[in-house]
């Protein structure tokens, strides 16, 4: 009997002696490790409070890219809370979210160029096409994000004129979204168009859309083209349709329904 109890003894004792061996060398390991952790976050701590310190990376230039976006004032706004403050310290994302964008820009960045320099990039939107609202109404200018940017009596040669004679709005209005749902297909036409073979041969003239979002447009003088809410499936079907002018003047044609299986043909009363 004796010399179990030993022998469970001797167990209990090699299993303790097996933990106190394998947390020694565990603290041999972690000690080091976290001595190395805590030596380099001082470090880190220490250069972070210089660098806050050095009066060379104090912000004496604010750069915006391009610079006509921003008004003066709008930059002596900017001025007044960044010059003199450490670039270092400055907090960048807030910086973006307290810079008041006018309809003429989509984003913004900011970037440190050190020593002392902030640079604001500033994505502006790009025109897409005219928009008429009403018969012998004002131009709006519209965004390719349905933005408008601007207005004019006349229209820009640049770009494609849209009709969009069902939006809620008759006049155009600065910073205004577009709601027909059939811009953003027409401005998908349009850039497909650019690549197909028929913009060689054809010039996309006018954009209708009307206030369930379907698209027609029309070719050099005409006629019109009905292409419903899908447009861009339709480049064969528009490719089979300017095939009839071969037999037919084009001249007497009012417009063309492509919307379905079959090419209909609206022709003008004689």
């Amino acid at each position: 009997m004796g010399r179990k109890k030993n022998k469970k003894r001797g167990k209990k004792n090699g299993f303790w002696a097996s933990v106190s061996m394998f947390i020694i060398q565990i603290t041999k390991h972690v000690i080091p490790l976290m001595l190395i952790v805590a030596a380099f976050l001082f470090g880190a701590v220490g250069v972070w409070k210089v660098l806050l310190a050095d009066t060379h990376l104090r912000i004496s230039e604010i750069r915006v890219v391009p610079s006509d976006v921003l008004t003066s004032a709008h930059i002596k706004v900017l001025e007044d809370k960044l010059m003199g403050k450490n670039i270092m310290g400055l907090d960048l994302r807030k910086v973006e979210s307290e810079i008041e964008l006018g309809p003429g820009a989509k984003g913004v960045r900011v970037v440190r160029e050190l020593p002392s320099t902030i640079r604001i990039e500033i994505e502006k939107r790009k025109p897409a096409a005219n928009m008429l609202f009403k018969a012998r109404g004002a131009y709006g200018i519209v965004a390719d994000d349905g933005i408008i940017i601007a207005t004019s009596n006349v229209m820009e040669p640049a770009w494609v004129l849209i009709e969009n004679f069902s939006e809620p709005i008759q006049e155009p209005k600065i910073g205004a979204k577009i709601q027909n749902k059939g811009f953003p297909e027409a401005l998908k036409f349009l850039k497909e168009y650019e690549k197909h073979d028929l913009s060689r041969k054809e010039r996309i003239t006018r954009v209708t859309l009307d206030p369930y979002g379907n698209v027609t447009i029309r070719l050099g003088e005409g006629p019109d083209f009905q292409l419903g809410r899908r447009p861009t499936e339709k480049f064969p079907m528009l490719s089979k349709a300017m095939y009839l002018f071969k037999t037919e003047a084009r001249e007497g044609v009012d417009y063309m329904d492509l919307q379905f299986d079959r090419i209909a043909v609206k022709r003008k009363q004689s």
